[in-house]
C-alpha cells in the first residue's frame, strides 16, 4: 500500500520527523516498509499491510496510527465548500437486497463542468500510481486513497427513471464495465441498477453506459457499503481486482459513507462547480460499535507486568476510541472502522503493538497439563502409523479431496462433491485412501522408482442424512518387489505380504481376525480377501484388478489394502500378559495337497477346533503350485508345542501331531505328504 508524505501531512503534523524516522515508526508499529520513493517534493512509502487493517489503507487511517505512536492530534477532513444544498430532485434511492448493502447515501451535483483535475490531485494520485482522468472521477479516487472508502459517480442523464436500485443480479443479464468488458451477472452479483438495467457491480466496478464523460452536466455520486462476503465471491468468479474490490472484500466502515460523500460533494464543486441537492442516506441495517472491557490483570498477565491500565486508557483515546474507566479494567467502545477487534484479546494485542513487543520482559510461560485425554481414534491412528513404518513402509498424505470419476471405483455410496473446486481433479471428497494413494505410486514410478511400500492414515467423508460423517481409515498398497534385507535376492510382492500387514495390525491392536473371499470388483479374482472381527468386516485386501491399474495408468501389480480404524476399536478383545514358559516347545511341520478353491482360513479353522493339547501356534511355511498342475496346491503348516510345566517328549508330541494328521484328513479334501 503506497502512502504519500505530503498527503499525510494534511492529516497530522510529520514536519520534525526525517522520512528515515518516519520509516522507523511505520515498522514499530507493526507497518513494514517495503520501499522508500521520491515523487518530485514528494516521499512515498510503500507499507506492507495486512489484510484485517483495510482502516489503515488509506492516509486518515495511517494518520491515526501515527497519531497514537507519536501521541499527537489528527486533523479530519471538513467540507471545504459553503455552496447551497438545494432540494433532491426527484432522484430515488432503493435498497432491495438489505443482505448485501447495509447502506447506500447519495448526492446530486448539477451544472458542473468536465474538465482537468488541478495540479496537486493530479500529482498525488500519479505518485501513487493512478492515472488521472478528470475532475470527477479523479475526486472519487482522491477520497478513496484519502479516507479508504470507495465511492462511484454516474452520469444523471444516463440513469433510466433517475433512479439507483441496489438488488441481487439475474441469470440471463450482463454489464458492459468500465474496462470495456462485457460481463455475466448471476444471483450472487451485487448490482446497481437504474429504472431498466445494471448500471455497476456493487463494490466492483462501474458501468460503462453511465460514466462520467465529457459531457457530463448532472451527476449522481455514491456511496455504499456492501457485504465482504458478496464482493469477494463476484470478484473471484469474474477474475476481475479493482482498488474498490480490495477494500470493500475486507470490510470498510459502514458509517463513514456519508462523511466520503461530503468530503468527495464539497472537492467535486470547488473543482468542477455547479449546485448540490440534499444527501439521500438509505440505512437498510444499522451498524453498532463494539462494546468490550479490557481487564486490568488480563493486561499485566499478557504485558509481564510491564504496561499499566492508564497507558491503555490513554492509547485508546489517541486512537479515536471511547475509553472509560471501570473497577477492574477500562471499557471501550470500538470504532466501527476498526472491523478487526472483536474481544479482549484484541485489544491488548493493540496496546502490545503500540508498547513495543521488544520491551516486554521475557518468561516462561505458565504450563498445565490439565485434564486433556486423546481421543481412543487418535491414539489408535498413531498407533498404526508406528506398526506400519515399523515393518518398513513409508507414510504418504494426500489430500481430501480426488477426482470425482476415482470413488464409484471403490465404493457404491455417492460422493460429496466439492461446489468452488480448486480443479477438476479435486472435485470430489474421497470415499477410499486408496485413489490417492495410487497417485502416489504412479508419481514415484514417474521418477523411477519401482518397488514400494506406501501407507496413509486418515479420513473419508460420507453422506450421513443433511451432513457429513467422516470415517478413520488406514490403507497400504504395496508394488514392485521387496527384499527382506539388502543382500537378499528380491522377489515379487505376494499376497501374503499384504495380508501379513493387516495381521500384524490386527495382532498389535489384540483384534482376532477371520479371513474370506471378497467380493470386491476392484480386487483381482483369485486374489482377494475380506477380514472380519466375528461379524464385523475389519479390511479388505488383495491385489487389485487389471481395469483399476489401467484406469491409473500403473503398468505390473499392485498389493492394496484398506482398513476401518473405528472396526478394529470396535473389535478389540481384552488381553493379558501371561509369563515366559521355561521349558523348551517342539516344532512340527505337516505337507499336504489340496484342491487351490481350499481356503486356507479353513484349514487353519479346522486345526483350533480339534483342541489338540499344547499346540499354540499353526502357521503358514510354504506353499508351492506344481508345474501343470493349477488346480492343486501344496501347503506346508508350521506347527509349535509348548508346555508350562514340563519338557514335552518327541513321542507325545508326535502321537498329537498324527492324531492331527488323521482327523485334518478325515475332515476335509486333502492328501496327506
Amino acid at each position: 500500500m503506497k502512502l504519500s508524505r505530503d498527503w499525510l501531512g494534511d492529516y497530522i503534523d510529520l514536519t520534525d520527523l526525517s522520512d528515515d524516522e518516519l520509516a522507523t515508526r511505520f515498522t514499530e508499529i507493526g507497518h513494514a516498509v517495503e520501499s522508500v520513493e521520491q515523487h518530485a517534493d514528494d516521499t512515498v512509502f510503500d507499507l506492507e499491510i495486512t489484510t484485517n487493517r483495510v482502516d489503515a489503507m488509506s492516509h486518515l487511517g495511517m494518520a491515526r496510527e501515527l497519531a497514537a505512536a507519536l501521541g499527537r492530534e489528527v486533523r479530519i477532513d471538513v467540507s471545504k465548500s459553503s455552496a447551497p444544498i438545494t432540494g433532491s430532485g426527484g432522484v430515488k434511492v432503493r435498497i432491495d437486497a438489505p443482505e448485501t448493502c447495509r447502506r447506500f447515501s447519495a448526492t446530486v451535483i448539477r451544472g458542473v463542468t468536465i474538465k482537468a483535475s488541478p495540479e496537486i490531485v493530479r500529482r498525488r494520485l500519479e505518485a501513487l500510481g493512478l492515472r488521472s482522468i478528470n475532475n470527477v472521477v479523479d475526486v472519487t479516487n482522491y477520497v478513496m486513497l484519502g479516507i479508504g472508502h470507495p465511492l462511484h459517480a454516474y452520469d444523471l442523464a444516463k440513469l433510466a427513471d433517475a433512479t439507483l436500485i441496489i438488488r441481487r443480479g439475474s441469470a440471463n443479464e450482463a454489464i458492459r464495465s468500465l474496462d470495456g468488458e462485457t460481463r455475466k451477472i448471476d444471483t450472487d452479483t451485487v448490482v446497481i441498477a437504474d429504472g431498466k438495467r445494471p448500471v455497476g457491480l456493487g463494490g466492483i466496478i462501474g458501468g460503462a453506459e453511465s460514466e462520467i464523460g465529457d459531457t457530463t452536466r448532472d451527476l449522481v455520486l455514491e456511496c455504499a457499503w456492501f457485504e465482504p462476503t458478496f464482493i469477494r465471491r463476484t470478484a473471484r468468479r469474474l477474475g476481475i481486482k479493482t482498488d474498490a474490490s480490495y477494500r470493500f472484500e475486507r470490510r470498510v466502515d459502514p458509517n463513514d459513507t456519508v462523511h466520503a460523500i461530503e468530503l468527495a460533494a464539497s472537492l467535486i464543486l470547488e473543482y468542477a462547480g455547479g449546485t448540490r441537492e440534499e444527501l439521500l442516506d438509505v440505512v437498510a441495517k444499522p451498524t453498532e460499535p463494539e462494546r468490550l472491557r479490557l481487564r486490568t490483570e488480563r493486561l499485566h498477565a499478557a504485558s509481564g507486568g510491564a504496561i499499566g491500565i492508564a497507558y491503555a486508557l490513554e492509547l485508546f483515546r489517541r486512537l479515536g476510541f471511547s475509553a472509560t474507566t471501570a473497577p477492574d479494567g477500562i471499557d471501550v467502545i470500538v470504532p466501527t472502522y476498526r472491523g478487526d477487534i472483536h474481544e479482549e484479546m484484541d485489544l491488548i494485542e493493540e496496546v502490545l503493538r503500540f508498547f513495543g513487543l521488544n520491551k516486554v520482559p521475557a518468561e516462561l510461560p505458565r504450563v498445565t497439563t490439565g485434564d486433556a485425554r486423546r481421543e481412543p481414534e487418535d491414539v489408535a491412528e498413531d498407533e498404526i502409523r508406528t506398526i506400519l513404518a515399523g515393518c518398513g513402509l513409508a507414510e504418504a498424505i494426500n489430500y481430501s479431496f480426488i477426482h470425482p470419476e476415482f470413488n464409484p471405483i471403490f465404493s457404491d455410496e455417492r460422493a460429496l462433491a466439492i461446489t468452488n473446486a480448486l480443479t477438476e481433479n479435486l472435485g470430489a471428497m474421497r470415499l477410499s485412501l486408496l485413489p490417492g494413494l495410487l497417485e502416489t505410486v504412479v508419481f514415484n514410478r514417474s521418477y523411477g522408482t519401482r518397488d514400494g511400500a506406501l501407507f496413509e492414515v486418515g479420513r473419508t467423508y460420507h453422506r450421513a442424512g443433511d451432513g457429513v460423517r467422516e470415517r478413520r481409515r488406514a490403507a497400504i498398497v504395496m508394488f514392485g518387489s521387496i527384499g527382506a534385507h539388502w543382500g537378499d535376492a528380491k522377489r515379487p510382492v505376494d499376497f501374503f505380504d499384504i495380508k501379513g500387514m493387516v495381521e500384524q495390525i490386527a495382532q498389535k491392536m489384540h483384534v482376532p481376525l477371520t479371513f474370506d473371499v471378497s467380493d470386491r470388483e476392484w480386487l483381482k479374482k483369485g486374489k482377494r480377501s475380506v477380514a472380519r472381527a466375528g461379524e464385523r468386516e475389519v479390511a479388505t485386501l488383495g491385489f487389485l484388478a487389471a481395469d483399476v491399474l489401467s484406469r491409473f495408468g500403473i503398468k505390473g501389480e499392485v498389493a492394496a489394502a484398506e482398513l476401518d480404524i473405528e472396526a478394529l476399536l470396535a473389535s478389540q478383545t481384552d488381553w493379558k500378559m501371561a509369563p515366559v514358559a521355561r521349558f523348551p516347545g517342539v516344532p512340527m511341520v505337516l505337507g499336504l495337497m489340496h484342491a487351490r478353491e481350499l481356503e486356507y482360513q479353513k484349514l487353519i479353522d479346522t486345526i483350533h477346533a480339534m483342541d489338540i493339547p499344547h499346540l499354540h501356534e499353526v502357521g503358514l511355511r510354504d506353499r508351492f503350485v506344481p508345474d501343470g498342475e493349477e488346480n492343486l496346491v501344496k501347503t506346508t503348516l508350521g506347527m509349535w508345542y509348548q508346555a508350562f510345566d514340563r519338557s514335552l517328549t518327541q513321542d507325545e508330541v508326535a502321537q498329537w501331531q498324527q492324531q492331527l494328521a488323521s482327523r485334518l484328513a478325515e475332515s476335509l479334501p486333502v492328501k496327506l505328504l
